[in-house]
């Protein structure tokens, strides 16, 4: 089921919510009060820790995609900044502290089963020995050449993209 499919009423008058064409999208809409569900992808941030020529990665133990492995990274708060985000994040998951030195690049998620993201994925290195969170079961180091076979989101695009370009983004 989508995000979109979730929703069946409006959250400001309480119709039902029906499907219409608008600027060559399929939206949800309230024909009472003109309220229209977008369904706009939430931010997200991620970061490729980097150190040598290889990669961190994290082994979720938690749903979804329990068991594949990930850059570490989380949802942007209300308020928060990207870079913000992804302090606390690296913070959270791993115990420890970054050195953001800039962004890798930006991907649409769109497999995620909570809803489609913009990951902005930064790319630094890690400031402190790394202590795992409940909501990861373990942690390594890979090189390109031999990354795990299960990674989540666009995880493993973002770094062939940052192997293919040499590492060295702004």
């Amino acid at each position: 089921m989508s995000e979109q499919d979730k929703y069946k009423y409006c959250p400001t008058c309480s119709n039902a919510l029906v499907l219409k064409e608008i600027e060559h999208h399929k939206v949800k809409y309230c024909d009472k009060c003109g309220f229209v569900f977008w369904n706009n992808p939430k931010p997200t941030t991620s970061v490729l820790i980097h150190k040598d020529n290889e990669i961190l990665m994290l082994q979720r133990a938690e749903e979804p995609f329990k068991g594949f492995w990930v850059l570490p990274g989380g949802f942007v708060k209300y308020g928060e900044s990207a870079e913000e985000t992804i302090r606390r994040e690296t913070k959270e998951e791993l115990g420890a502290s970054i050195h953001v030195k800039g962004i890798a690049g930006v991907y649409l998620i769109d497999n995620d089963p909570r809803g489609m993201h913009i990951d902005i994925i930064f790319h630094g290195v890690a400031d402190d020995a790394i202590t795992l969170s409940r909501e990861d079961k373990s942690w390594a180091y890979f090189t390109k050449d031999h990354l795990p076979e299960k990674i989540a989101y666009k995880h493993r695009e973002a770094i062939n993209d940052w192997f293919t370009k040499g590492g060295q983004y702004s």
